[in-house]
């Protein structure tokens, strides 16, 4: 019998590695804002993607720059997970007809969620430099109500300040399904010009302020707005091939990955049962995420308002999807039982087993011993001190696109069953309510017809 034999890769001496085709001419484009330079709280910023015709945009190597001043009179300090990206409140992506292509609804809070699940030395130096995080974005000294901090401990936590009239100059890569799609986006075939328009967060929720003045006061500008964009031209003979493509009626789609926001409210009270209903009809979920914060830091500028994530001291939670309970069994969480937490919230990101991936969860690390702060027991929760946990559930069957779970045609709603525990509320001795931001992780299809141009978004 005749065996099969190959030469294994690193003995293949003779191969030149060939070309790739089609070649593609590679520049950079820089969009500015259309509606202004200078902006404040609550207001748009308005940028068009300015790209040449019959090229295509590396959208995954594409960054965010802006600048923050401050314009107190007393040193701010930015969100210790996210940095500048705390005065972006809504992120929307619309099409060159005016269809909308992407929306986030507090989009900070959701690059809150992904950031404290990035590893503490990505967080504290490719995110510090950046984006402006904290060079230790775990804090212990942070909290989410009315007491705040004053400005000597926040200056000694590393959270990166912003002196009275100074500036942070912030590089931001978009937390974005349009931003991070499979394949190059063809924007330089399609119809019109489409534009990213970011709503600006308000001062209270921009940036944390220290209590010395009792209260804190933040108020900030944002200009200086560049989109830089990898911009690729293909050849005439490829340019000339696509259009043929695209006038056959051939449809051009390019697969995502997308979240859609969604709220409810944890009324204030001690321990009982919370079921929370929530609205979504997306064809393919492949995960939930749902973080939980004290209304009133929302606005509050002393309070660490983005990645000031509560527990409210649940003990077991799970989901009624489409009907049915996912798990069966709930998910239990305590001080003493974190693991199965963690799991279910690494899996719903798509980390897995991943050893590349872990939790921001270490505080004190300059201590003899440091402690984890990723869920807080109810003593805490009443101190309303920040924890790093979310409540999460992966839906995917398998790894691949439109793998999730169908709610499109559901008549049951998605429903978030906890149990809180004690005092798990009252935060400063007195009930208060919190706000659950569910965001439901799905596929996306953007879809360029070939006869019009016209690029939408279908999930």
């Amino acid at each position: 019998m005749e065996e099969t034999t190959t030469t294994p890769m690193e003995m293949r001496l003779s191969e030149v590695p060939s070309m790739p085709q089609p070649q593609l001419d590679l520049t950079y484009s820089t969009a500015i804002p259309s509606n202004g330079g200078t902006f404040t709280a609550n207001q748009e910023v308005r940028i068009p993607f300015n790209v040449p015709s019959e090229c295509f945009v590396d959208l995954k190597r594409a960054y965010l720059k802006f600048n923050i001043k401050n314009t107190t009179a007393a040193s701010i300090y930015l969100d210790p997970s996210v940095g500048g990206a705390s005065i972006i409140d809504n992120w929307r992506v619309v099409g060159g007809t005016g269809a909308l292509l992407e929306e986030v609804i507090h989009y900070n809070n959701y690059s809150a969620m992904e950031r404290i699940n990035d590893n503490h030395g990505k967080v504290t130096s490719v995110n510090h430099e950046e984006d402006g995080a904290g060079t230790d974005s775990c804090l212990e000294e942070l909290v989410c109500d009315v007491t705040g901090v004053p400005n000597a401990d926040l200056t000694a936590t590393g959270a990166t300040e912003i002196a009275a009239a100074g500036t942070r100059t912030i590089t931001h890569r978009p937390n974005s399904c349009f931003f991070n799609a499979d394949r190059y986006m063809p924007l330089g075939y399609t119809q019109g010009v489409s534009y990213l328009s970011i709503t600006l967060s308000a001062n209270a929720t921009a940036a944390i302020a220290p209590n010395d003045a009792n209260p804190g006061v933040v108020s900030f500008e944002a200009s200086n707005w560049e989109l830089h964009l990898p911009i690729l031209r293909p050849g005439p003979e490829f340019a000339a091939m696509f259009r043929s493509a695209m006038g056959s009626g051939v449809p051009i789609q390019i697969h995502s990955v997308g979240v859609q926001n969604t709220q409810q409210t944890i009324t204030g009270g001690g321990s009982q049962s919370e079921t929370l209903t929530f609205s979504t009809r997306k064809r393919s979920v492949k995960s939930l995420l749902a973080g939980i914060r004290i209304n009133s830091s929302l606005t509050n500028p002393e309070a660490n308002s983005v990645s000031g994530f509560v527990n409210c001291a649940i003990s077991e939670y799970n989901y009624s999807v489409g009907g049915m309970r996912i798990p069966a069994q709930q998910i239990k969480c305590s001080g003493s039982d974190k693991g199965e937490l963690m799991a279910n919230t690494q899996a719903a990101l798509g980390y897995f087993n991943s050893d590349l991936r872990g939790a921001d969860c270490i505080s004190g690390r300059n201590l003899a011993k440091p402690v984890s702060i990723y869920y807080r027991g109810a003593a805490a929760d009443k101190l309303a001190k920040c924890s790093r946990c979310l409540f999460s559930l992966d839906l995917e069957s398998y790894n691949a696109a439109y793998a999730g779970k169908n709610l499109a045609g559901q008549g049951l709603p998605l429903v978030l069953h906890a149990q809180t525990g004690d005092g798990a509320n009252n935060f400063g001795g007195s009930a208060t309510a919190c706000l659950v931001d569910v965001f439901v992780k799905h596929d996306v299809m953007f879809i360029l017809d070939g006869a019009t141009g016209v690029i939408t978004a279908n999930s």
